[in-house]
């Protein structure tokens, strides 16, 4: 644009040099042909024309007067500056043609280099939009893996509370033995045994689940983020590949 504007000055000063040489060579011109028919209407003076006269003060040399030297080099004068500025015009023209075949090539390998660094970054954007929905797909299969398991652990813990409630209504029914029935046998430390063994499988699965149900919201988490970067993806992709290039699509280069 630089360039342009300053090739514009130059150029407007080149047609105010040539529009002053033309209004020399036409005024040179125009004075010229005036004395031309003066000097024709003179020469074609006779004894016998009409209008002849004697005229007072007229046998002098006017002082603003000029030599033939003078005059043919004034005429001279405005014909080389008329061609030089007729050379200078062309030389002139000769450089905005360059100036104008080399900005349009520039621009068009601007637009090129624009163009080919939007459809890499594109593709960039496309292929982390990619990675990014495998990542979620896969997020996905351990959230419903994981809804799985917690069922099937809520179902263990519910499965264990008829062998503990069966465990422990023998325990307190064999309380109620009479006086010295009341035996710490076998069945009795076996009961306590089995007591023992389900609340600790109890436990443990309850902490199994606790560290589940905790994993499953870390899924979640990680889903929710992975959504939303998806759709800053998606967003950008519309920007750049959609409004942006639409809008480069319609610039128009004119080749001079």
């Amino acid at each position: 644009m630089a360039l342009l504007k300053r090739t514009i000055s130059q150029t407007e000063e080149q047609l105010r040099l040539n529009r002053s040489a033309k209004f020399y060579l036409e005024k040179d011109l125009k004075d010229k042909s005036i004395a031309l028919k003066v000097d024709k209407f003179t020469a074609n003076l006779t004894n016998n024309s009409p209008n002849i006269d004697y005229s007072p003060n007229v046998v002098r040399i006017e002082g603003n007067s000029v030599t033939p030297q003078e005059w043919q080099d004034f005429t001279h004068t405005n014909i080389v500056n008329a061609d030089k500025q007729k050379n200078n015009s062309t030389a002139m023209r000769s450089l905005i043609d360059a100036i104008l075949a080399q900005t349009t090539d520039d621009v068009q390998k601007q637009v090129e280099a624009v163009n080919r660094a939007f459809k890499f970054r594109i593709q960039e954007t496309r292929d982390s939009k990619c990675k990014l929905e495998n990542h979620l797909s896969k997020v996905l299969d351990e959230i419903a893996s994981q809804e799985k398991n917690i069922d099937l652990l809520k179902k263990a813990i519910m499965d264990e509370e008829g062998p503990m409630m069966v465990a422990q209504t023998r325990l307190d029914t064999r309380t109620k033995r009479p006086n010295v029935e009341l035996v710490r046998d076998l069945p009795q430390y076996r009961l306590l045994s089995e007591v023992k063994e389900i609340t600790e499988n109890v436990t443990r699965l309850r902490e199994t689940l606790a560290q589940a149900e905790a994993e499953l919201q870390g899924l979640r988490r990680n889903q929710l983020a992975l959504e939303e970067e998806i759709e800053i993806k998606t967003n950008s992709l519309y920007i750049d590949d959609v409004q942006c290039m639409n809008l480069r699509n319609s610039i128009s280069i004119n080749h001079f």
